[in-house]
């Protein structure tokens, strides 16, 4: 006796319930796909600041992290090159020995930093905004939460 297997489609088995749920996921996949980016757009409304030994000693601002420019600084014996470009920021070249912070790469979102442990020097995107428009450095930040 030979049984004769009788061989359906998987898509056979879909009820329109299932075409419906794969309809939803491939335009939402779709959206983030075009919409995504703009979601974690680079630096609006922020700074990046350069601090070393936990003292801010440049600020720069988000119309100025528009441009394309380069920062050379020095901080405890060492050199850095801070470049900036369509608002991300990035250390791209230091003469420390573990390049940590060179590796980190680009910095846009708030909050993400690049730190040089060597050089106690951390770059940062912030909330702050500058209290005074001369590049000081000077920084009033914004309050996050009031506890009572």
């Amino acid at each position: 006796m030979v049984l004769v297997r009788q061989t359906t489609p998987w898509y056979r088995w879909l009820k329109w319930g299932d075409y419906l749920i794969y309809l939803l996921i491939s335009i939402a996949a779709v959206v983030l796909f075009f919409k995504g980016p703009a979601f974690l757009s680079p630096i609006v409304g922020g700074l990046a600041q350069v601090t070393v030994d936990g003292q801010v000693v440049k600020s720069i601002p988000a119309t100025e992290l528009a441009k394309t420019g380069q920062l050379k600084m020095e901080a405890n014996g060492f050199h850095y090159t801070i470049d900036y470009d369509h608002g991300k920021v990035r250390i791209s070249a230091a003469d420390c020995p573990d390049q940590v912070c060179v590796q980190t790469g680009w910095v846009s979102r708030l909050g993400q930093v690049a730190a040089c442990v060597p050089g106690h020097l951390v770059l940062s995107v912030d909330h702050s905004t500058p209290a005074n428009g001369d590049g000081t450095g000077a920084t009033t930040a914004e309050v996050d939460v009031i506890v009572r």
